[in-house]
């Protein structure tokens, strides 16, 4: 009996699934690297300054965001913003102020140039939501040290301002773009309550040293670097903490809340602004964004990939189940418009949490960690008012 050919039909059924496969391991992967994998310090721009009036660059005439627009393309938002645009062998900076003229395709707003020669027409430039971007004796006239923490991976980059020698508030920045300059904008309204300040970085950020992988643990791991910080605070006398956390810096708190040793400083509360309650969200929301075909499985597949790289376990990164056993005072900072992380992730956490525990401020208006940007006086004051409440319990 002669051997039966395979169809046509068959042949290329086996054809497309391969291609299927092909392209869920290649969507995987990508997706997998950008959840854990650092994106270079750099301008990353989002559009192109369209002009350029007044002396020393007054007024620049920026393009008027597309739908859908990215967070740092939003030329039109409202309240206060950087501008970070490229110059020769650097970036510039400076701040922008609210938007006069407009027309269908531009705007126009103030330009305060703090860092570099003004921009010019065909400048590459994005939105900033730091504000300050150098250090707080540059940008706010605070003398501070420059500390280098001994962590579990090699040193932590900190900058130390040193107040009352036995409380201190502790600013840990978010992930990815994140660096020290994230605590700039809030700075002088902490230090307004004399305690010392200690604004520390982690592994693979900033100007600390990388990991053995170089990847993104979301906080697993980068609450030992905060932990070590404590530890060296503890070291030169402190015997309390608050920590003021930014994104990820968030999830880092509530870790190493988990696992606070004994012998370490008091730590009275912590104030959260946007905080990373639960990365699997966070991947399935930027996937649903990029309009990537079947995003649930692509976010999936490329979590799975992600966390066989990092030796990531996702689910006690869910921090919303730590909410119930708040024992501290927490102020938790959302945003609404937030397209980084979902809303509903910080909406869940103050519901679970404990009402004697929690103060929740949801910001109508304000991206990822844009609170302080959409008002800023509004923000100093919540936040301030927390620390004196935390400081004197």
């Amino acid at each position: 009996m002669g051997r039966t050919r395979p169809s046509g039909v068959a042949i290329g059924g086996g054809l497309l699934a391969a291609v299927v496969v092909i392209g869920a391991g290649v969507i995987a992967w990508r997706v997998g690297e950008g959840v854990v994998v650092p994106v270079p310090y750099g301008l990353q721009p989002e559009f192109e300054v369209l002009g350029v009036a007044g002396t020393g660059g007054t007024t620049v005439r920026l393009p008027a965001p597309p739908t859908n627009a990215s967070q740092f393309s939003r030329t039109e938002a409202r309240g206060r913003y950087g501008l970070m645009w490229e110059v020769a062998g650097g970036i510039g900076h400076g701040q922008l102020g609210p938007v006069g003229a407009r027309g269908d395709a531009w705007v126009e707003r103030p330009l305060d140039v703090v860092v570099g020669p003004p921009p010019q027409p065909g400048t590459p430039a994005r939105l900033d939501v730091t504000l300050h971007r150098r250090d707080p004796l540059a940008d706010h006239g605070v003398p501070f040290e420059e500390v280098r923490i001994v962590g579990p991976v090699g040193e932590i980059a900190g900058w130390f301002m040193e107040r009352n020698a036995d409380t201190a508030v502790v600013m840990v920045h978010g992930r990815r773009r994140g660096d020290r300059t994230e605590a700039l904008r809030a700075l002088p309204s902490v230090l307004a309550h004399g305690t010392s300040v200690l604004v520390t970085s982690y592994r693979n950020h900033d100007a600390s040293a990388p990991s053995s992988a170089g990847l993104f643990t979301y906080g697993q791991d980068e609450s030992d670097d905060l932990l070590a910080a404590i530890a060296w605070l503890a070291d030169r006398g402190v015997e309390r903490v608050v920590i003021v956390s930014y994104s990820m810096g968030g999830a880092i708190a509530l870790l190493a809340r988990e696992r606070w040793p004994d012998r370490a400083p008091e730590l009275l509360g912590i104030a959260m602004d946007s905080p990373l309650l639960d990365p699997r969200e966070v991947v399935r929301l930027a996937v649903r964004r990029a309009g990537l075909p079947l995003p649930g499985l692509a976010a999936d597949l490329g979590l799975a990939v992600a966390g066989w790289r990092a030796g990531v376990r996702w689910a006690p990164l869910d921090l919303r189940r730590l909410a119930p056993g708040l024992d501290l005072p927490v102020l938790l900072i959302g945003a609404v418009e937030d397209g980084t992380i979902p809303i509903d992730l910080l909406d869940d956490f103050a519901r679970l949490a404990p009402a004697d525990s929690l103060e929740y401020w949801r910001v109508e208006g304000a991206g990822h960690v844009e609170a302080y940007n959409v008002d800023p006086a509004a923000y100093e004051a919540r936040l301030g008012t927390f620390l004196e409440r935390t400081l004197t319990r």
